[in-house]
């Protein structure tokens, strides 16, 4: 294997296993120089930027003098807020929209007298004065009050808003799903964010009994699923069928599918951003109840105290009922619980502080069977914990500085309660520190930049009987550094160009430094309510899951790169087009292509004695396109959304008896050469609200196998003579073999499901009730899961697994 390994050039210095002597030596002295090359080159532009940037005298008069905050009474940020600047005599002389954190600046502009004008739905219309000095500073803090009916800021500048949604970011590709969105994508028993994402376009989810998903033709391992911005392995339940993401206490999701900037590290596919709700600050209680769990979360605040002017805080919990509902008739083994928490905090300065934790456990607990109901007593438990402290300070002049700190881990460990000499478990682990400045340099330069620091570490092993069959650890150390210069001339471009520099030390192999450059430009056309957009970026990644996707459900095992397994560097461009044709609507369409160098597989052709080949590694390609139209407003709501990839992967091929290996080029499991989705969301008569999801796909791909054939076995008769003797009969175990054909070549039958949700609220007394119904799969299409092939009859047999049928689900939900 060691030999295949050598045929892949880019491998030969990151795969540690490889590096020897002679030419292996004199590729990574190359290497170290041209990474030395590169951090030198990387630093003179950066130095070069930042001198360009820099407010000397006369960028320092270009910088914004008029900033500030808008809040509510009770102290908490309004974002979105349209903050207008207008001249005695009317004249606009600025606008801008607040940040998450009801932040704005604006300017520069010449001393004198001016009018600020700050509007937000649901609030009324504030107006301040503003005296602006000479070579000073100009703060105001505006407090909007709220009012039961305001529409007028809708109408205050339209353009301008959809000037504005244009240029927040210059490539990035983001899908926004809000919590009402969320809740009306009809889900499995209940809603699920992460089954709702797999209805934006570039994504695929290969079946519906699992809601990992794939991004733009990568594995699901590559997406960096943030929770609050702290990392989170493996986020599924019950081996993938939902989500551990509880849709109460979640405010919204964002996808970011291409283009991400440099300050998102780690993962090379996409970035998942769950943020949590933290409610308005009220005493409350929210609950549900659906044909798989039942839920509650309270919540509720305080207007000032531990330093604090504002505090919020929500804690949820969900245990599913299953094995409590049919323990009278039977007993169900399985059953999860999990628990999430949000706090907070606003100081009177404008500090914010969140503190987020989750912790989830899956249990499968077959000790209390007897021989005759399962031939093994076992107890199987997995889940995730996270816990993460954020602290975010405005700076005088504008810009934040933000600090997290966190851990996430994920661990499963399965045990015989019979046979104490086994012992099967995995667990992934990663604690990180993180520290992010943004400062406005001037009125057209931002700079952001930050320093971060991650430990990882896995622990895996397989023992059998006493005999230990598996075992692998591994630790690593991941220091990181970026800065991003961001130009925007407000009528023409929009350019974010920046470096991120990963230097990676695990302990069992070779340090490495990657510089990753990324670079997005926009151009503004058609009255500002058109851009082209064009995006080119390194992304790395340190750590993989070697679960097999081909299988319909299972356990991630995490393992961390070093010196027999790879880190994976791709190279990503896209080029898109994007539209805002009216209030509401919005028309995306993009082109990509990328590639990977250092996937891996599992190796079933391994040496036990070899620790160095349980992975082979890998490149990988895929190529697409995708389409978005979306509308925001208005009673019906919805988006169409349009995949086209076609994604390989090449590997050595270890079914060859050949030295080196050979390479084998197919498409992966999940390689679905046309996605699309339907999603329409509608106000209906009655006060129903209702929700219809239609998804067609192509087939995925699969081996097939084409030939059976009886198994010889050595067989010495009298007078120690040998010769092959196949099985005496169709019924012995093991006496039976299966050709396959090539490796995915075959797809299975296209799949489409048409989805329906349902939702009543009603408004009473002492809260509020809202019971649902979600149908899926409503005309009952049989989507095949997986084929069967019987070759050991007389006439071979292939039979089929289906999806699910048409399921209907009744739940709940209550709020006071």
């Amino acid at each position: 294997m060691m030999a295949a390994v050598r045929r892949h050039r880019v491998l030969q210095t990151r795969f540690a296993g490889t590096i020897r002597s002679g030419r292996g030596a004199d590729a990574m002295e190359s290497r170290i120089g041209h990474r030395r090359a590169c951090i030198r080159a990387a630093a003179l532009i950066a130095w070069s930027l930042a001198r360009a940037a820099a407010p000397g005298d006369a960028a320092a008069q270009e910088r914004p003098n008029v900033y500030g905050t808008v809040r509510t009474a009770e102290g908490r940020p309004v974002a979105a807020a349209f903050v207008v600047l207008r001249a005695p005599a009317g004249k606009h002389v600025g606008t801008e929209f607040t940040d998450e954190g009801g932040r704005f600046s604006l300017g520069p502009v010449p001393p004198g007298q001016y009018v600020l004008t700050v509007s937000s739905i649901g609030y009324s219309t504030a107006v301040e004065s503003v005296e602006v000095l000479a070579g000073e500073l100009a703060r105001v803090d505006v407090v909007l009050v709220p009012e039961a009916v305001q529409v007028q800021p809708l109408r205050a500048d339209l353009a301008a808003a959809r000037r504005a949604a244009l240029r927040e970011e210059a490539g990035i590709t983001a899908h926004q799903l809000t919590q009402p969105e969320l809740k009306l994508i009809p889900g499995l028993a209940e809603p699920d964010p992460m089954r709702a994402v797999a209805t934006l376009p570039g994504v695929v989810s290969s079946s519906d009994v699992t809601s990992s998903f794939n991004v733009r033709g990568a594995s699901a391992d590559q997406n960096l699923i943030l929770l609050d911005g702290i990392p989170v392995f493996s986020p599924q339940h019950l081996g993938g069928v939902f989500s551990i993401f509880n849709t109460d206490i979640i405010d919204r999701a964002e996808l970011y599918s291409g283009g991400f900037p440099p300050e998102f590290g780690g993962r090379v596919s996409s970035v998942l951003s769950i943020e949590s709700d933290v409610g308005d600050g009220d005493f409350g209680v929210s609950g549900g109840l659906s044909l798989l769990a039942g839920r509650v979360a309270v919540g509720g605040g305080l207007e000032s105290g531990l330093g604090f002017r504002d505090l919020r805080w929500r804690f949820s919990v969900r245990r599913s009922h299953l094995d409590r509902l049919l323990r009278p008739a039977m007993e169900f083994p399985y059953h999860l619980t999990d628990a999430q928490g949000v706090v907070e905090a606003w100081a009177p300065g404008g500090d914010r502080v969140l503190l987020t934790g989750y912790w989830g456990r899956d249990v499968l607990d077959f000790r209390d069977s007897g021989p005759s109901e399962f031939p093994l007593r076992f107890y199987w438990d997995w889940g995730n914990a996270l816990g993460g402290l954020r602290w975010t300070r405005p700076r005088s002049g504008g810009g934040t500085l933000d600090a997290r700190a966190g851990i996430s881990t994920f661990d499963t460990r399965l045990r015989f309660i019979d046979y104490d000499d086994t012992d099967l478990r995995s667990e992934i682990r990663q604690a990180l520190l993180t520290l992010d400045l943004e400062q406005p340099l001037s009125s057209t330069w931002t700079l952001k930049s930050g320093i971060e620091a991650n430990a990882l570490e896995h622990h895996n092993r397989i023992l059998v009987g006493g005999t230990e069959f598996s075992a692998s650890a591994g630790r690593a150390w991941l220091a990181s550094g970026y800065a991003q210069l961001s130009w925007r001339a407000w009528d023409r471009w929009s350019v974010e160009g920046g470096i991120r520099v990963d230097a990676f030390r695990p302990d069992d192999g070779a340090e490495s430094i990657e510089v990753a450059p990324r670079l997005s430009v926009k151009r503004f056309i058609a009255g500002e309510v058109a851009a082209v957009k064009l995006s080119v970026g390194r992304y790395t990644q340190y750590l993989h899951s070697v679960r097999d996707e081909e299988l319909p459900l299972g356990l991630d095992t995490w393992v961390v790169a070093g010196a027999h397994v790879p880190y994976v560097v791709s190279d990503q461009a896209q080029l898109g087009f994007e539209l805002r044709p009216a209030s509401g609507w919005f028309v995306s369409t993009e082109v990509y292509e990328r590639r990977f160098e250092g996937v891996v597989t599992t190796n079933p052709g391994e040496d036990p004695n070899d620790p160095g080949d349980d992975l082979l590694p890998g490149n990988g390609l895929s190529r697409g396109a995708d389409l978005m139209i979306r509308r925001a407003h208005g009673r019906t709501r919805g988006w169409l959304s349009v995949s086209w990839l076609k994604a390989t992967r090449t590997f050595p091929d270890f079914t060859s008896s050949r030295q080196p290996l050979p390479e084998i080029t197919y498409p992966p499991s999940f390689d679905r050469r046309l996605d699309v989705n339907v999603v329409v969301q509608r106000d209906l008569p009655g006060g129903i609200e209702g929700g219809l999801r239609w998804h067609f796909g192509t087939g995925t791909p699969y081996t097939r196998p084409v030939a059976g054939h009886a198994l010889y076995a050595t067989r010495f008769s009298l007078g120690a003579r040998r010769r092959w003797q196949g099985p005496s009969s169709p019924e012995d175990s093991g006496g039976f073999g299966v050709v396959m054909g090539r490796r995915n070549a075959e797809r299975y039958p296209d799949y489409h499901r048409l989805d329906l949700s349902f939702r009543r609220p009603m408004d009473l007394s002492w809260g509020r009730v809202v019971p649902y119904l979600d149908i899926l799969n409503v005309y009952n299409r049989k989507n095949v899961l997986i084929y069967f092939y019987e070759f050991d009859r007389d006439v071979p047999i292939r039979s089929g697994l289906s999806m699910f049928p048409l399921l209907p689900a009744l739940g709940v939900e209550v709020r006071f």
